[in-house]
C-alpha cells in the first residue's frame, strides 16, 4: 500500500514516525515521508523515500519568538504563539503536504501535522493514522497535558479540559484550517457524513505502565513508544558507542546523563559549569548530551565530566546511574526502560505531564526548567540517589522492558486497520 507520512517537528516528533515508516517499508508498504529539512539524515539512511518539508524546528525554537514560546506557562499565550509560528513558517507546507500525499492510499501524521492530514484524507478519501506521544484525547483519567499536568478530582473534570483546550486552540487555528481546506476544494468544515465515514487509527505511543488506569477502544491502542528496531539501529550506525565514550564509561562509576533537548539556553557555558559543580559536590560523574539547546558547546572530556553532541539513549542509558532531562516522551521512555531514577526539568507541551507522572510513580522528581539553578540540580540529584526512588525506577524498568516493542506493535495495528 502507498502510505504518506507527515512528520514535522523536533527529533521527538520525527524519529518515532521514521521508525514506524521503516518497519512498514520492511513489510512491503511503499512509504513517502515528509520530514523537517534539518532531520532528513536518519530516514534517508534507512532507505526511505524522503521529502524535506515544512520548516527547521531548531531555527524556529532558537529565534527570539521561539525562545519565549518554550518558556510560556499560560495556556492562551502558548497556543497563540504556537499558531504565530505556524503562520510564519508553515504556509509553504500546504503545497508540500499535497505533493507528499499525492496518489497515496493512507496518511500517517505526527501531532504537529494532524490538521493538515485531517483535511488531506477527506479530500483523497483515504484513511488516517495519527500518532500521540502522550495522552491528548478525551478520557476520564488524564486531563489534557497542556491544561494541567495533574489529574483532576473527577472524570468529568478531566474530560472537560479537552473541550476547554480545543476551544482555545480553534480560535487561533481556524483561519489556517479554512485556508488549506479552500486550497483542497473542501468546504470550511467537513460534513457530518464525512466525520462518520471512518474513524482514524490513533496510535498511543507510550507505555501503559507509565499511565496506569488509562484504557481506550480498539481505535486508540496503547502500543508503547516508537523507536528504531535493533536492525535499523545498525543501519543508521548508532547501535554501538563511540570508542572514546566507552573508554570514559569504563574508567569510573556509572554517570548521570544530562540533556535538555531542544530547550534554548540563555547561557550554555554557565549551564555546563553549574552542572559540573553540582555533580562534583555529590561525587558523581556527568555525561552531558548537548542537543539543540547546548549546540554551541564543544565536545570535551575530563574524568568527571564528558560532553557529547549526540548519543543513542537506548544504547548509553543502561550504562548510567540516573538521568536528568527535559521530559520529552522519547527520552522519558528510554530512561524508564533503562530503570533509571529521573529528574525532569520541563518547559512546554507534554513535558510537565511526564515529569509529574514519574514523580507520582515514585521514580523521579520534577521541576520547571525556568526554575532550575545549580542548587536545585544538586538537590534533585540527591533525591534520585535515595534507595526508594532507585528501587521504584528499577521496578518500572522491568515492567516496561517486558512489554512488546512499540514500533512492531504499532505496525501490527496499522496493518490490521488498513486491512479492515
Amino acid at each position: 500500500m502507498r502510505i504518506a507520512v507527515l512528520a514535522l517537528g523536533t527529533r521527538g516528533d520525527v524519529y518515532p514516525l521514521t521508525a514506524l515508516a521503516a518497519e512498514l517499508a520492511r513489510r512491503g508498504h511503499q512509504m513517502r515521508v515528509g520530514v523537517s529539512p534539518n532531520l532528513v539524515d536518519v530516514p534517508r539512511r534507512l532507505g526511505l523515500d524522503v521529502v524535506p518539508a515544512g520548516w527547521n524546528q531548531q531555527q524556529a525554537m532558537e529565534s527570539e519568538r521561539g525562545r519565549e514560546w518554550v518558556t510560556m506557562t499560560d495556556v492562551d499565550s502558548f497556543v497563540r504563539r504556537t499558531h504565530e509560528i505556524y503562520r510564519e513558517y508553515g504556509e509553504g507546507f500546504d503545497a508540500e503536504a499535497i505533493d507528499i500525499s499525492a496518489g497515496c492510499e493512507a496518511v500517517i501524521c505526527a501531532a504537529m501535522s494532524e490538521w493538515w492530514a485531517t483535511a488531506l484524507v477527506e479530500a483523497l478519501d483515504v484513511p488516517l493514522i495519527a500518532h500521540d506521544v502522550a495522552p491528548n484525547r478525551p478520557n476520564d483519567v488524564v486531563p489534557h497535558p497542556l491544561m494541567t499536568p495533574d489529574p483532576l478530582p473527577t472524570a468529568a473534570a478531566n474530560r472537560a479540559t479537552y473541550l476547554n483546550f480545543a476551544r482555545r486552540d480553534w480560535r487561533h487555528r481556524r483561519d489556517q484550517v479554512f485556508r488549506f481546506r479552500r486550497r483542497l476544494g473542501l468546504p470550511p468544515m467537513p460534513p457530518r457524513s464525512t466525520l462518520l465515514k471512518r474513524r482514524p487509527l490513533e496510535l498511543q505511543g507510550y507505555s501503559p505502565t507509565l499511565v496506569p488506569g488509562l484504557t481506550w477502544d480498539s481505535y486508540r491502542p496503547i502500543v508503547g513508544d516508537l523507536r528504531l528496531t535493533e536492525a535499523d539501529l545498525h543501519r543508521v550506525g548508532v547501535s554501538t558507542l563511540d570508542p572514546g565514550l566507552v573508554e570514559w564509561l569504563d574508567a569510573g562509576e556509572p554517570p548521570v546523563l544530562l540533556t535538555f533537548g531542544s530547550t534554548p539556553m540563555p547561557d550554555p557555558a554557565g549551564m555546563l559549569a553549574g552542572i559540573g559543580r553540582a555533580c562534583r559536590s555529590l561525587g558523581l560523574r556527568g555525561l552531558v548530551v548537548t542537543g539543540w539547546g547546548l549546540s554551541g558547546v564543544e565536545r570535551s572530556a575530563t574524568p568527571e565530566l564528558r560532553v557529547e553532541s549526540y548519543v543513542d539513549y537506548d544504547v548509553v542509558l543502561p550504562r548510567c546511574a540516573m538521568v536528568v532531562h527535559h521530559g520529552s516522551a522519547t527520552i522519558t521512555a528510554a530512561g524508564v526502560r533503562a530503570g533509571l531514577p529521573t529528574m525532569v526539568c520541563s518547559s512546554f507541551c507534554d513535558q510537565p505531564f511526564w515529569g509529574r507522572q514519574l514523580e507520582r510513580l515514585g521514580a523521579g522528581v520534577h521541576m520547571r526548567f525556568i526554575d532550575l539553578t545549580e542548587e536545585h540540580l544538586r538537590s534533585g540529584l540527591s533525591r534520585l540517589m535515595a534507595d526508594p526512588v532507585r528501587r521504584r525506577a528499577a521496578e518500572l524498568g522491568e515492567q516496561v522492558r517486558a512489554e512488546p516493542h512499540g514500533t512492531l506493535a504499532a505496525a501490527d495495528e496499522v496493518d490490521k486497520y488498513l486491512a479492515a
